[in-house]
Formats: structure tokens, C-alpha cells, sequence
């Protein structure tokens, strides 16, 4: 074939963009590396290198400190959200087309704390009236619990029935195990709620149904004769469960409430992808904390190569992944750098803290030898409202040793500092041997 008939898509210009596309597969790798080494920095009391099993651990506490150590050093720049945005977008879509057994996991909430009740009056012809109270709530990682109570003590006791009228379990797994399968069959992509909308349709017609036919049977058990106007509670009551059940239903749909109020809820927000460039400051943490634990999926997928680098839309998450983890990669370096500088320049604060205005405890003068040593120096916190460190020293002073324990406080910027909470006691022996400064 010559030169100038070179097939579709062969032109080098193309070649190099798939190679400069594949590059930030290896950039991500690199970056998580990085990522990894800050976590063992940030956490090495946590587990050494010659016993670490895996980094979900250090991933987990990472997550739990995320909101006030390390968000405020990575604010959610428009480049950095879009990024974001794209790999979210991107992933849902590719997960969901050809591993939608992780789409779930990775774009959705279980709430197994989930419980909702919602009572409501009714009358009926007969004199009867009362209190009808649905409650529904998640009792195992795959139970859904549906009891129907009455409070109506005349017609409990003309139909001999207890104040609980119906108690019914539903496999709410099934119901995400059927949507999986089809998906896993048409190897379709899933839309932004569509995973959201069809669990709770298809939910709350299951507890409809189960409802309905619980509340027939009871109302055809009883004898024509003598019971036709109790037979019309029984109507009431499938008309109000109706009612409730589609309350109920709008609540877990309606994207301004917040996940504790839903069964399944999408990750990081409802409408994640519709909220760009609107997202207040809770909804940017937990947008970053969806993406860690997404981006450990990504790495497990590069790890045991279930997927192929040369693969366009991989590659675009990937990408999208990397801009976004690099910027988080940041975040933590400045973290760990600025709190060593805290750990270094604390106790030389001190120092001259009490070197230039000694308290009336320790008879200090700048010219005298007084010797500081440090039992230890600790890192309390450092977040957005500023910084701590204590500090447990002994000094030494005109053959005498005194034991101080303070902390070096700093304002917002780190620019201001003082020396607060002081304790002084005299030891009995002055203190003959130096430790290092210990950092924790």
C-alpha cells in the first residue's frame, strides 16, 4: 500500500494522540502511588510497610478526616470540577455498560439505617375511626420491613384483630439484582436517576401489591352478613396505605432531601451531574469523598487488568481521574509539609517565648545557659480555623529543672501565635539527659 492510501484512522497524528491519551493511564498510576505515600505519612501508626495488606484502611480513615483536614487545602477550582464532573459522568456510563455488577457500589447508597412512619386519621360509616400508622424500615442489608398499624379499637375488636394489622418483609436486592441483570443483558448505559427512579416504582408497587392483597383477604374472610360497613374500613384503609405510600415515594425522589431520608441515594449528591458550578461547600466534600472511593476502584481495575489502557473512554476517565487526584496529591503534600514546619518552628516559638518574657516560676536569663529539652511535641490539629501543637519540655535553669507543658496556637493564616495554657512544676533532680523532639 503506498504512503498516500493509508487506511481510515492511521495517520500519525492519530497515533500520537492515542499514545499521549494512553500516557495518563501511567500518570494515574503514578499519581496513586503518590496519593498511597501521603496516606502512609499521614497515618503511620496505622499499619508499617512489611504488614500492609491492602490501602482500603488507610483509604477509610482518610475519608473519616477528609472534611476538616485536608478540604480547605483543595478548594473545587471550575478545572478541577469539570474534571470531576467527567469522570463521574464518563464512569457511570462505562461502569454501567460493562461492569454493572460495581454500578451500585460505586455510584449508589444503601441507607440500612432507613426508616420512615407516617400516620394518618380516617372515619369511616359505624362510628369507626382512628389512627392508621405506616412505618417502613431497612432491618438487614437486604430486608425491607412494611408494618401496618391501627389504633381504632372498635373495629379491632369487631374483626378480632391486633392493633398490628399487617407485618411484611421485601427483598429490596432483588429489586437491584433484576436491574443489574438487565443491564448485564443489553449492555446498556444507565442514565444519571434512571437506577433511583426504577428501584423505587418498582418498591413502593411491591408494598403496594403485598398491602392491597393483605387488606382483601382480611376484608373477604369475614361473613357478608352483618359486616359491610366494617368491609368499608378495609377499603379506607388500601385508599389512605395509597396515599402514604406515594408520600413516601416523592420523599425518597425529591433531590433537596438528604440521603438519611432515602433507601438508595445517588453518590455524591442527587443530581450530581445537574449541579455543576452550584454545588454549596457540604456537597464539594462529599463529592470528593465519592471520588477517592471511586478512584480506588479505578486502581483495583488497573491492578488486576480488567481493562484495556488503549480504550478510548477509559482513557478519558482516566484522565479526568488523574487532573482530579493530583490535585488532592497536593492537597496532603501541603498538609504534611506545613505540619512539620508547625512540629519545627513550636518549640523555637517557645523558646523565645520564654526567653524574652520568662514567667515568675523559672529565674531565665538570655545569658545563664538555660537549656530547653523536649519530652515531646504533638501536632493537636491543624484545619481551616488554624493550628496547635503541644509541647511537654524540661528546663533547665540555675541547677534547678522545671517541667513545662504548653501549647503554640496559631490564627487562620498561621501568621499569628501565641503561648497558651502554660503549666509549670519544679522537678526534684534537674534533668541530665536530652530527648529528641518525638512527632506524632
Amino acid at each position: 500500500m503506498s504512503e498516500d492510501k493509508q487506511p481510515e484512522n492511521q495517520h500519525p497524528y492519530n497515533n500520537w494522540r492515542a499514545v499521549t491519551e494512553s500516557d495518563f493511564v501511567t500518570l494515574f498510576i503514578k499519581t496513586w502511588f503518590a496519593f498511597v505515600s501521603t496516606l502512609r505519612e499521614l497515618y503511620p501508626q496505622s499499619r508499617p510497610y512489611y504488614e500492609a495488606s491492602g490501602d482500603s484502611p488507610f483509604i477509610q480513615k482518610y475519608k473519616k478526616e477528609f472534611a476538616d483536614k485536608i478540604f480547605f487545602l483543595c478548594p473545587l477550582t471550575p478545572d478541577v470540577e469539570m474534571s470531576l464532573h467527567s469522570t463521574y459522568k464518563e464512569g457511570l456510563r462505562i461502569i454501567s455498560e460493562k461492569y454493572p455488577r460495581f454500578l451500585v457500589e460505586d455510584f449508589y447508597h444503601i441507607n440500612n439505617s432507613y426508616s420512615n412512619k407516617v400516620e394518618v386519621e380516617y372515619h369511616s360509616v359505624g362510628g369507626y375511626s382512628g389512627k392508621l400508622v405506616l412505618k417502613i424500615q431497612c432491618i438487614s442489608d437486604e430486608i425491607l420491613k412494611v408494618v401496618l398499624s391501627c389504633s381504632d379499637k372498635v373495629f379491632l375488636e369487631k374483626v378480632s384483630e391486633k392493633p398490628v394489622l399487617i407485618d411484611i418483609k421485601i427483598d429490596y436486592q432483588e429489586i437491584l439484582n433484576r436491574f443489574i441483570e438487565k443491564l448485564e443483558q443489553t449492555h446498556q448505559a444507565v442514565y444519571e436517576r434512571e437506577l433511583i427512579e426504577s428501584f423505587y416504582g418498582e418498591l413502593f408497587q411491591i408494598i403496594k401489591d403485598e398491602l392491597t392483597d393483605s387488606l382483601i383477604q382480611k376484608r373477604d374472610s369475614l361473613p357478608t352478613k352483618g359486616f359491610s360497613k366494617v368491609k368499608q374500613v378495609y377499603d379506607i384503609m388500601q385508599s389512605v396505605c395509597y396515599q402514604i405510600l406515594e408520600s413516601m415515594k416523592k420523599s425518597c425522589l425529591d433531590s433537596e432531601n438528604s440521603s438519611k431520608h432515602k433507601i438508595l441515594a445517588q453518590m455524591p449528591i442527587a443530581d450530581f451531574l445537574q449541579s455543576y458550578g452550584e454545588l454549596s461547600s457540604f456537597d464539594k466534600q462529599n463529592a470528593y469523598l465519592w471520588f477517592v472511593g471511586f478512584v480506588y476502584r479505578l486502581r483495583n481495575a488497573l491492578f488486576h487488568e480488567i481493562i484495556d489502557p488503549l480504550d478510548s473512554s477509559w482513557q478519558f476517565v482516566f484522565k479526568n481521574a488523574y487532573l482530579v487526584l493530583k490535585h488532592i496529591v497536593d492537597a496532603n503534600i501541603t498538609y504534611l509539609n506545613t505540619v512539620a514546619l508547625l512540629l519545627k518552628i513550636a518549640s523555637l516559638i517557645y523558646e523565645k517565648d520564654f526567653i524574652d518574657a520568662p514567667p515568675p516560676d523559672i529565674p531565665i536569663k538570655s545569658d545563664d545557659g538555660t537549656i530547653f529539652s523536649y519530652n515531646g511535641v504533638e501536632l493537636k490539629y491543624y484545619n481551616q480555623t488554624g493550628a496547635k501543637v503541644h509541647i511537654d519540655s524540661t528546663i533547665t535553669c540555675q541547677e534547678k529543672a522545671y517541667h513545662v507543658e504548653c501549647n503554640v496556637k496559631w490564627d487562620e493564616t498561621l501568621k499569628q501565635h501565641k503561648v497558651k495554657n502554660v503549666q509549670i512544676s519544679e522537678l526534684d533532680q534537674p534533668s541530665k539527659q536530652q530527648k529528641e523532639v518525638t512527632v506524632s
